[in-house]
């Protein structure tokens, strides 16, 4: 191998070298530096953040099975959203055939969130009033199935 391309290979390794130790120590940084608080704490389940491990688990289960029933639900709305993408591409639009998957769309998401509220509610009803509370604050707190609470 002449002396130029040893130069050139080794200058190729050596930058490749830099770059493999730059992304190993951002990996590094990336897993060491915490998830920050708001990230975690969002999503119907974390209302529950404050209850206690046993009942914020069943309150996940609880979340869980409704978010499995409303799954036929969710595939309706998927569906229908897949429908109207197609008639709005559409050269002419039927706007009537747009209303009607629109219409779907919108009965199928309420059918799902009405799912989804009533299981929560089902679940406030079984606790004791000290936990309720808990879990409405939860709830306010986000601005989910109750208004929002500002701080």
């Amino acid at each position: 191998m002449s002396r130029y391309a040893f130069k050139i290979v080794l200058a190729i390794s050596l930058a490749l070298n830099v770059f493999i130790l730059g992304a190993a120590i951002g990996a590094w940084f990336w897993r060491s530096v915490p998830i920050s608080a708001q990230s975690q704490d969002q999503g119907l389940a974390a209302a529950a953040q404050a209850l206690d491990a046993d009942k914020r688990q069943a309150f996940q289960e609880t979340l869980a099975k409704a978010r499995h029933d409303a799954q036929p639900d969710s595939k309706a709305a998927r569906e229908a959203r897949d429908k109207l993408a197609q008639l709005l591409n559409q050269t002419e639009l039927d706007r009537n055939a747009i209303d009607a998957a629109l219409d779907m769309t919108r009965t199928a998401d309420v059918k799902v969130r009405s799912r989804i509220e009533a299981a929560v509610i089902d679940f406030a009803e079984g606790l004791d009033p000290k936990n309720r509370a808990i879990l409405i604050d939860g709830l306010a707190a986000r601005g989910q199935i109750l208004p929002r609470q500002t701080k």
